[in-house]
């Protein structure tokens, strides 16, 4: 997603840019350029800069030339160039420093680093203070207590917080700090399927309200960078559910219906073959792997009843 910024003010990475102009390129770099120490601040946050502003709801955090979290190898990289550059572009590391935590979701860590920039009087102390307000809203939410008391109580305050939420996304739409609030939003509502499969039995059509409530989960964040893996998970749960029936009834027995264990089987196997079917995701091979599994599953089963 771009973002209209307008000509009245520079943004960001222009003030990094600018800043980073001023510091000179003087050594050499060796073929292996991924293991040569930075020699200056550009080195550091190049790839940094690239990828800060990527969507992290819809895309993984970027990898570096040598396989690390971008944002991870920045904090390492920020702490030897300071190391070694003491009192030399302080704004500008604070400020990358807090942007690197903010996008690992480390809140307290990047509210710190944006609050040391905003005590700087530079170019970088109006977008620090916006950010501080975005993230103690965040933190609003997310210090919110939980009560655990009831479980149809606690199932409540997650729809609330959800909706917290998505209030945060509409509010900072077009920004890094809306996929910020689109993955915290997604972290609840998976985390509001797993309470609901983890006390099926306690509830009335238990196992009905998890289905529904995986397909919610699905087609809500379809978009999702994890969308595959709750396509796994929801071929789990009707693999779940067809383990329990072989073990409530034995296929040997009478009571036996291959029907309704087939039916079990079918939907997982559906769910597993989707992920399977999609090329260079990391989830292909296991779901190749649970099909083969499943498969190895269904076929003593089927010998059993006969």
């Amino acid at each position: 997603m771009k973002v209209a910024i307008s000509n009245s003010r520079p943004t960001i990475f222009s003030l990094l840019a600018f800043s980073l102009l001023l510091v000179a390129c003087s050594s050499n770099l060796a073929t292996e350029r991924q293991y040569v120490p930075a020699q200056n601040l550009m080195d550091v946050v190049k790839d940094f800069q690239r990828f800060a502003r990527e969507d992290v709801y819809r895309f993984p955090i970027a990898k570096d030339v040598t396989g690390v979290n971008v944002m991870k190898a920045a904090l390492v990289r920020l702490d030897d160039y300071e190391r070694k550059n003491p009192r030399q572009f302080i704004d500008i590391i604070q400020f990358s420093r807090a942007t690197a935590y903010e996008r690992l979701r480390d809140y307290d860590k990047a509210l710190d680093y944006y609050h040391r920039v905003a005590d700087i009087d530079g170019p970088l102390r109006p977008q620090a203070l916006k950010n501080i307000e975005a993230l103690e809203a965040f933190k609003a939410v997310l210090d919110k207590p939980l009560p655990t008391e009831d479980p149809f109580v606690y199932l409540k305050a997650l729809d609330e917080r959800v909706e917290s939420w998505n209030g945060l996304v509409k509010k900072y739409q077009g920004s890094p700090q809306e996929y910020l609030a689109r993955v915290e939003e997604e972290k609840v509502d998976r985390a509001k399927v797993a309470f609901v499969e983890a006390n099926r039995f306690r509830l009335t059509d238990g196992n009905h309200i998890t289905i529904l409530a995986y397909s919610q989960l699905v087609t809500k964040h379809r978009q999702s960078k994890n969308y595959y893996r709750y396509l796994l998970d929801f071929g789990d749960f009707y693999v779940r559910l067809a383990k329990d029936y072989i073990a409530e009834n034995d296929p040997e027995g009478l009571a036996f219906d291959m029907k309704i264990y087939g039916q079990l089987e079918k939907q997982g196997l559906n769910l597993y073959t989707e992920v399977a079917g999609v090329d260079g995701i990391v989830e292909k091979i296991e779901a190749q792997g649970k099909i083969e599994a499943l498969r190895g599953l269904s076929d003593k089963v089927r010998r059993l009843s006969r």
